[in-house]
């Protein structure tokens, strides 16, 4: 009994210790940021090397202490800069400001192709924000106004496992005959983005991609998905920006024409630095289905959809290890037949990781309520869908251009419908490319 008090205080001693530790080490850092950053602000670049230095002894892979440790060496033009600002990168590769400052970086030692590179990919992550206009500034002194890339393309090719092929696409009973098939299949993946018109605060631009997956057994269900787009971003002021998109889209199932849909998409952007921000998202879409040998009532489904979002990015532990999202969604459907009608909400979050400064893993859950508005037969109950889905993605960046991103997605339908019930699985693996 006594060994056992004994054990019970040392065990409480080593917490109590390991605690002092930790925040004694979390002090420093802080004092030593702090310290760095007033020194910066008064442009002495001496005291504040020393201090983001003394920050990174106690945090090195702390992506805050690499970008401003970076950019005190990027103005005392020390080589040096450059890994600290490469290892933020890695840690951050969506942030503007470090973007930013490798593109001053390499035109400083008139590395243009590089610098230029860098500042467009600053005015595409913050269009309308000092960022890009500071970009936009180099740019022009490297190849004069309007010089900045204007295209990119993505691009993904793999092959994926799906559990359960023939409830999809749609959400609708499979065809008779066919229930439970699972099969591989091969996915390809592009996109190609055009800017038409860029300014300070405005960006417009046109987009067109195409999917196509290619089925090992059940080729029936071979998807080809065309997307055409407008999109338009307006930096209303440096916290708020306005974004508008339209869409025409057009699929195949099997070679036979599937539906066509147009939608337009208006949302505002909220950021509040450091990584917070809120999006407002409506969206509205008209949508033709059509039939086929498969899908013989498809048409029935014809309509339109109104839904509307709010999501919230949270950056937690100072957002350089791990991001949150949370968001909530509500939607209508407006079918041909009333029993494909339905009022829909949703609940979703989501985990981002940064395991190192080249791995990245995501975990997202939602839990989605579809009460349809007509019988379903008709004389049969209302239809009631409830709809989980959990999904785990983990990322790893091979080069500034290639990344591997392997996925596992569980979707179930719980309906109070026999023929709506089911579950599934995908399994992904992906070479994926931007350039």
């Amino acid at each position: 009994m006594r060994e056992n008090k004994i054990m019970r205080h040392l065990l409480s001693v080593f917490l109590v210790l390991i605690f002092a530790v930790s925040a004694s080490a979390q002090g420093a850092y802080d004092q030593d940021m702090s310290r760095g950053m007033s020194a910066l602000g008064k442009k002495d670049y001496s005291s504040a090397e020393d201090a983001f230095r003394g920050a990174l002894k106690e945090s090195p892979d702390d992506y805050k202490a690499n970008l401003y440790l970076g950019i005190v060496l990027n103005k005392k033009g020390e080589k040096e800069a450059q890994s600290y600002l490469k290892k933020a990168l890695l840690v951050n590769p969506e942030d503007p400001n470090t973007n930013l400052q490798l593109g001053i970086y390499y035109f400083n030692r008139s590395v243009y192709p590089e610098a230029k590179d860098y500042f467009e990919n600053t005015i595409d992550l913050s269009p309308g924000s000092e960022y890009s206009t500071e970009a936009r500034t180099y740019i022009e002194k490297m190849t004069g106004p309007k010089a900045a890339k204007r295209w990119r393309v993505d691009a993904a090719l793999g092959m994926q496992y799906d559990s359960n092929v023939i409830v999809g696409p749609g959400n609708q009973p499979p065809p008779k005959g066919i229930s439970g098939k699972s099969d591989w299949s091969g996915v390809l993946y592009l996109k190609g983005q055009y800017d038409l018109i860029t300014s300070d605060r405005f960006v417009g631009s046109v987009s067109y991609s195409a999917y196509q997956s290619l089925h090992t057994r059940l080729t029936d269900f071979n998807i080809t998905q065309q997307v055409g787009g407008l999109d338009a971003a307006y930096a209303l002021t440096n916290g708020v920006t306005l974004r508008g998109s339209y869409a025409f889209e057009y699929v195949l199932v099997g070679g036979d024409e599937y539906d066509y849909a147009h939608t337009l998409t208006p949302a505002v952007i909220f950021t509040y630095g450091n990584g917070f921000s809120t999006v407002l998202n409506y969206a509205y879409s008209k949508v033709h289905f059509s039939n086929s040998g498969l899908f013989p009532t498809n048409s029935d489904r014809s309509g339109f959809n109104h839904s509307g979002s709010i999501v919230q990015y949270l950056p937690l532990f100072g957002g350089d290890f791990l991001t949150a999202r949370l968001g909530y969604s509500a939607d209508k459907d407006v079918t041909r037949e009333e029993f494909w009608a339905y009022t829909g909400n949703k609940g979703f979050g989501g985990l981002t990781f940064k395991i190192l400064p080249t791995l990245s893993a995501d975990v997202y859950g939602e839990y989605y309520n579809r009460r349809y508005k007509g019988k379903y037969p008709l004389d049969g109950p209302r239809r009631n869908d409830n709809i989980q889905t959990y999904a785990l993605t983990v990322s790893k960046k091979l080069s500034d251009i290639f990344s591997v991103v392997v996925g596992e997605t569980y979707i179930w339908n719980n309906s109070n419908i026999n023929v709506f019930e089911y579950k599934r699985s995908i399994t992904s693996a992906f070479v994926t490319a931007r350039f």
